[in-house]
């Protein structure tokens, strides 16, 4: 994840991980996720997405915010950053929609740092996991609930892009006469 001090989290993972007499295969074994995945976040190499990091901090005994301080302000930083860049993108909107595009915008910019964690978890651990109802039925093949929160993001992403777009102003084509004159 981009400017988020990976190194600080996994150094707050190791601290409480230590302090609870535990080894990384527990911690990740009991998070959900590979030993490999997890060691890379505590060594700061890999940033893990909201839920991971949840499901991490409850293994430890320690709250969500005391894993993500910085990392929320990153992900703030971030939303910024995109929030900067499609201000850009629809500053043609008239002015008059102004409120409404602001709403939009930030919820945009929102979503869009969301689907890239996401994505970025789905990618490390699949779209797929073995689930199963009890301890007597056969393990099968179920989507991750982190894919359906993408799927769902997304649509809600592509519905506010749309808004944005039909609230630009429409490009006029030019009449015959102009393109003979070499004005359109």
């Amino acid at each position: 994840m981009i400017g988020l001090d990976s190194k600080l989290v996994g150094s707050r993972m190791k601290k409480k991980r230590i302090e609870k007499k535990m080894t990384q295969l527990d911690v990740a074994t009991k998070s959900g996720i590979s030993s490999k995945y997890y060691g890379s976040i505590e060594n700061g190499k890999n940033s893990p997405s909201i839920e991971k990091l949840n499901a991490i901090s409850k293994v430890l005994g320690c709250s969500l915010h005391f894993l993500l301080n910085d990392r929320m302000d990153d992900m703030e930083n971030r939303v910024t950053l995109e929030k900067d860049r499609l201000e850009k993108i629809f500053n043609k909107i008239p002015r008059d929609s102004l409120n409404l595009v602001e709403g939009l915008i930030i919820q945009a910019a929102r979503l869009r740092i969301l689907l890239d964690d996401n994505w970025k978890d789905i990618l490390e651990n699949g779209e797929y996991e073995k689930f199963k109802q009890s301890e007597s039925q056969t393990a099968y093949d179920r989507k991750r609930p982190i894919v359906e929160n993408y799927d769902n993001r997304d649509k809600t992403y592509q519905a506010i892009m749309k808004q944005l777009t039909d609230l630009l102003p429409q490009a006029t084509k030019p009449d015959k006469r102009s393109k003979l004159l070499g004005r359109g």
